[in-house]
């Protein structure tokens, strides 16, 4: 069984250097990425299957490591689509990024809470039917407590979908992940930001995660069943990852 890789032992990134990046990064985050034509589009695929498996009509959702609240919106969306009135919680670390969500008119039943994926316990969040988390796992700094949090958040046998970044698996995959952040990403956030350090730190973590293989062993360590991933199309191709996985049906004690 694979254990979780290592990110090089040189300066390893704090929980509070990870807020403070995001916070840093929160004013320009949705213009760079609006640079990234398949971004929305690839939310709202992971926020749709999240949803297909969810009979509830007046469900419990989870938008974990919400940021700005892009996700939040295609999880809404894909929610109403179905007939459904959700309740949903976004979760992020980064007061700026949520800044940047309640900046946005939502609805009532969406509601927005400062907390981190390593300690979803402490947040006194209700029992969901589901949970999404798009660029949330490669970002927290214990993955296997996280996914331990998320399980224990969700009802037996919720779904929950990530979706992520992970090259380590492909030498193709890593070489256009290089030269597209080289060439195109880390300028861009040069010239739009004031700082890109972030940027750089979004680069080097993709390099750093988990495979898909590795990814599945922790989610099923973690309690989770049914795990499934598949990757998108166009040049993000075994780059982009969606993962679905279901929660246990029976709570460790």
């Amino acid at each position: 069984m694979s254990s979780t890789p290592q990110r090089p032992a040189s300066s390893p990134p704090t929980r509070e250097d990870l807020s403070d990046g995001f916070d840093q990064a929160a004013g320009r985050y949705d213009l760079m990425v609006a640079l990234n034509p398949g971004y929305r589009r690839h939310l709202r695929t992971a926020a749709e299957l999240l949803v297909a498996s969810i009979e509830h009509p007046t469900p419990t959702l989870l938008d974990l490591g919400c940021g700005s609240g892009l996700s939040t919106l295609e999880l809404l969306r894909a929610a109403r689509r179905r007939g459904m009135t959700p309740q949903i919680i976004g979760v992020d670390a980064s007061t700026g990024m949520l800044a940047q969500a309640e900046r946005h008119r939502w609805p009532q039943g969406v509601t927005f809470v400062h907390g981190c994926g390593e300690s979803l316990d402490e947040l006194g969040l209700p029992p969901a039917h589901g949970a999404l988390a798009c660029y949330l796992l490669r970002n927290v700094t214990d993955l296997d407590a996280t996914l331990a949090g998320i399980a224990a958040a969700l009802g037996p046998g919720a779904p929950f979908v990530a979706e992520d970044y992970s090259v380590r698996g492909s030498a193709d995959a890593q070489r256009r992940w290089h030269a597209v952040n080289r060439g195109v990403i880390l300028p861009l956030a040069k010239v739009l930001t004031d700082d890109a350090g972030v940027y750089e730190y979004l680069h080097s973590s993709v390099d750093d995660f988990s495979t898909m293989p590795e990814l599945a062993d922790q989610l099923h360590r973690a309690g989770f069943s049914d795990v499934a991933s598949r990757t998108v199309r166009g040049w993000q191709r075994d780059i982009l990852h969606i993962i679905h996985a279901s929660a246990p049906h029976e709570h460790r004690r």
